[in-house]
């Protein structure tokens, strides 16, 4: 017996990647691929964890996120969800590779950002990757300006090549590294890192710790060994910055127990365990958030304290869950956006812009970090930002002849207008007002033709003094014959 198709008795074919058919006896029998069992594990850094699946794409196994955050002056969250702070300016290993497979590692470059000395923040991420040198950096002045280098050459985000791909917003940077499936998002005050479990499971170090579900091993140092304080193990991984000469000394004598705090009640950290991020609640802890933010508040200022909420906001919309937090601070955490632009708590991680190339090349996003959702200032509803490199927002994306955007003006003697549907330029002649007839009454007028404004005019004018002799000499001629 044969089945359809003309496959004989006993043949087996793929109807899909994931179902196997058999003819029998002229039945054709359908299986879908045997998987193994899988068991869901339980991820100790509080994040569920992720389906992945093999290259058929028929089974799949679980994995635990490794996802390593700071914030603030500044606060750490391993990869396995161990919580530290570590207040120190100088240059120091993020997370680096214990056996090198990808040329792989993160620095991050910390530095003073108050008065007192204190508090530090991070000045700049520094990421090396095969033959790249990619700084991420913040200009902070009346307004914050992204800014991306690639081996030592300014780069204007976005920017992209065969390796990696930088998206900028107002507020974040973002850079994918499809090949290693790797995320990391800069936001000036906090961070977060997030590679796949399978590829560097139980080879990172640093002060991020090592990637392998265990929480008990992240205050790794770089002998190998574990140590019982995390901000101790945070200091050991200092690098040579030419920068900064004082960073060569002998580390610092311990500092002396402070005196017992003042009683302190930051009303903005409970924001973070209140109703706004309830939905958050579910995926990602707010316990370690929280902390940071009360030890902030309490021991420098609010303001400092509304980098927690951000940093917790920013993770859980990297876990697909959109919190609009900063109305809730009553303006203590507000974000000022230009003019020309709103503030969004979730937007794309690509604008699209007027630039049809642009769009294609960058808002076509497969792999890791592809659907996150990002804050930033976008264009209002109904216009577009006229390119990635300004903040002016459009309704059409024509351009004039002095390559700004423009929906009408004026070359020599045509008027153009842009077609907003096909984005076409109409250029038409000039149109002009019809002539009144004009008769010049006083002696020495006669009649002018002019151009104005691309269109003739008529006008009354008094005639040059050699015309006005040669016309009395005319008169004079006339008179005597």
């Amino acid at each position: 017996f044969g089945c359809t198709l003309g496959h004989p008795n006993g043949e087996t074919w793929r109807s899909n990647k994931c179902t196997t058919e058999t003819c029998d006896s002229g039945k054709v029998i359908s299986e879908h691929v045997t998987c193994e069992e899988v068991t869901k594990p339980i991820c100790d850094n509080g994040y569920e964890p992720l389906k992945v699946y093999d290259a058929s794409g028929c089974c799949f196994n679980y994995e635990c996120r490794c996802v390593c955050a700071g914030w603030g002056d500044p606060h750490y969250v391993t990869f396995d969800g161990q919580y530290y702070s570590f207040q120190k300016n100088c240059t120091y290993v993020l997370v680096k590779e214990i056996i090198h497979r990808y040329d792989f590692k993160i620095l991050i470059d910390s530095e003073n950002c108050d008065a007192s000395e204190t508090v530090t923040c991070a000045r700049a991420f520094i990421v090396h990757y095969k033959n790249y040198n990619i700084v991420l950096t913040q200009e902070r002045n009346s307004k914050t300006v992204n800014m991306v280098s690639v081996n030592d050459k300014q780069v204007h985000p976005t920017y992209s090549n065969d390796d990696f791909i930088i998206t900028s917003t107002s507020i974040e940077l973002l850079l994918r590294i499809p090949a290693i499936e790797a995320v990391v998002t800069f936001k000036g005050l906090l961070f977060s890192i997030e590679l796949p479990f399978s590829l560097f499971h139980n080879n990172t170090e640093g002060q991020c710790g090592t990637c392998d579900n265990n929480i008990e091993n992240d205050c790794r140092l770089p002998n190998g060994q574990i140590h019982p304080s995390c901000p101790d193990m945070a200091h050991e991984w200092k690098v040579t910055d030419k920068k900064k000469p004082y960073c060569e000394k002998p580390p610092p004598t311990p500092p002396q127990p402070r005196p017992t705090p003042q009683p302190c009640n930051p009303d903005i950290c409970e924001i973070l365990i209140s109703k706004v991020f309830e939905e958050c609640h579910r995926v990602i802890n707010p316990k370690p958030f929280y902390a940071a933010c009360k030890f902030d508040v309490c021991e420098t200022n609010a303001t400092m304290g509304c980098s927690s909420l951000e940093m917790y906001a920013t993770l859980c919309a990297e876990s697909s869950v959109c919190v609009p937090w900063r109305n809730a601070t009553h303006g203590q955490c507000e974000y000022n956006c230009p003019k020309h632009q709103v503030y969004k708590p979730c937007g794309p991680t690509v604008i699209p812009t007027c630039n049809a190339r642009y769009n294609e090349k960058y808002t076509h996003c497969e792999g890791p970090g592809c659907n996150l959702f990002t804050e930033g200032c976008f264009c209002p509803e109904g216009l577009t930002l006229f390119n990635s490199h300004s903040d002016i927002c459009v309704s059409s994306c024509c351009t004039g002849p002095d390559g700004f955007p423009k929906e009408t003006w004026q070359s020599g003697c045509e008027q153009c207008v842009c077609d907003k549907d096909t984005l076409d330029v109409q250029c038409t002649p000039v149109t002009c007002p019809t002539l009144k007839p004009i008769t010049c009454d006083k002696e020495g007028e006669v009649l002018v033709n002019r151009t104005v404004d691309c269109c003739q005019k008529m006008t009354c004018g008094e005639l040059a003094h050699q015309d006005l002799l040669t016309l009395c000499f005319v008169k004079v001629l006339l008179a005597a014959t």
